[in-house]
């Protein structure tokens, strides 16, 4: 505005200059004709004065998009789901325990997805499933699996639940007819309402390592108790059945589901993937700087072939891990390649005089945006989350009235 008044103010003494030659009589008669064409000029050299001005005015870099969070805790033995939004509005928060019912047993676990939330309880023959889809809101509640609790003709004990939208899956251990310890598999499929359970007559409970569910696939991981030789059982949940043991190299470190596919990592650095749906081996490749993946069996999360891994500090520091993304096709860390949490860190304290502590983060892998729980690092109990990207272009603080334990950016627009 500054400049648009510095050039009407140098029109305004060249029109005066004019006028009093035209007043003085030096023009002759075409002296008003040339003179309102000067005007005309004059004015048009003004408006692309004018227009160049609002077109170099700063535009502002990177602007923060719209994000909405969906994030979970327990708080006094109950479990909150609270969804945040960086619109300005105050958060809504859900008492779970109240929304679904949630009825405790000794044993317990918290499965955070993309899409879902699964409560999962446990003790010896008592089990109980709860699970809500978080985009349509729809839940389901299952108590007692499969009627499990009243099978008393064999000792039987549950050693975890867990589940999906379609599948609620119950490993266990009982005692056979010859009274050694077997290790079963119960599987209620919700669609149908039926129940199915599947046998490992090799396999010894003690060497079950872990497992991980993805869609109707079921992956267990298991070292051989006598031999230590690695194995990765397969079961296709909708059959109820073993479609196939993978015998795994001696020095395999992870295994991870994508869709039909199951991702083999070793410690060498070289991976395979295997179809399960056709039973085959499709690829093999290395992974040169790949972090460490599992052990066992692990939930992953993939944006082509891009994979969202953790990038661990060396210890001590005030940061035990932070995001990256490793890209099969170039076969580097593409983002969180180098130690950024400090200078966010540093950035932070130097806008608002707070050293805070990072927590757990949740990752969008397409928008590369980033979701960080905080707590301020004066002894008190208050933070909340953290909002950037990998390239930390900009960063936003959401002070929230409870802390985030896990976090699910929904949506960013």
């Amino acid at each position: 505005m500054s400049e648009f008044k510095i050039i009407t103010g140098r029109w305004a003494k060249q029109r005066s200059f004019l006028q009093d030659l035209f007043d003085f009589g030096i023009f002759d008669f075409m002296s008003q004709y040339f003179f309102h064409r000067l005007i005309s000029l004059v004015l048009l050299v003004l408006l692309l004065l004018i227009s160049s001005c609002s077109k170099d005015d700063p535009q502002p870099e990177n602007p923060i998009p719209k994000i909405s969070l969906n994030t979970f805790l327990s708080s006094d033995s109950e479990e909150i789901q609270m969804d945040v939004t960086n619109e300005g509005s105050p958060p809504i928060i859900t008492n779970i325990n109240e929304e679904l019912g949630l009825d405790f047993l000794l044993f317990g676990r918290r499965d955070v997805h993309q899409n879902a939330v699964g409560f999962y309880f446990w003790q010896q023959q008592e089990s109980r499933a709860y699970y809500k889809n978080l985009e349509s809101g729809v839940s389901y509640e299952v108590n007692d699996i499969c009627g499990f609790r009243g099978e008393t003709e064999t000792p039987k004990v549950i050693r975890s639940v867990d589940g999906n939208e379609n599948f609620v899956v119950m490993p266990y251990t009982y005692q056979s007819e010859g009274m050694s310890l077997e290790f079963g598999l119960r599987i209620f499929d919700r669609e149908f309402s039926q129940c199915r359970d599947v046998f490992f007559p090799e396999i010894v409970p003690a060497g079950v390592v872990n497992f991980s569910l993805a869609g109707k696939w079921f992956g267990l991981y298991y070292r051989d108790p006598g031999s230590g030789n690695p194995f990765l059982w397969i079961v296709d949940l909708s059959i109820g059945e073993v479609t196939d043991t993978i015998n795994l190299n001696s020095d395999f470190q992870g295994a991870t589901f994508r869709g039909n596919e199951l991702w083999i990592f070793n410690e060498d650095a070289s991976y395979l993937i295997f179809n399960v749906e056709t039973g085959t081996f499709i690829q093999s490749g290395t992974a040169p700087g790949l972090p460490a993946q599992g052990p066992g069996m692990f939930d992953s999360r993939f944006s082509g072939n891009q994979l969202l891994v953790r990038f661990i500090y060396q210890q001590p520091s005030l940061f035990f891990a932070q995001p990256a993304v490793y890209d099969f096709d170039s076969g580097i860390l593409v983002e969180g390649a180098e130690p950024f949490l400090p200078e966010l860190q540093a950035r932070i304290e130097l806008e608002t005089g707070d050293r805070i502590l990072f927590g757990n983060y949740g990752v969008d892998l397409p928008t590369g945006i980033i979701a960080i729980s905080y707590i301020r690092g004066n002894g008190s109990a208050e933070g909340g989350v953290v909002l950037t990207n990998f390239e930390l272009d900009w960063f936003e603080i959401l002070e929230l009235p409870l802390l985030p334990e896990e976090i699910e950016i929904r949506a960013v627009e």
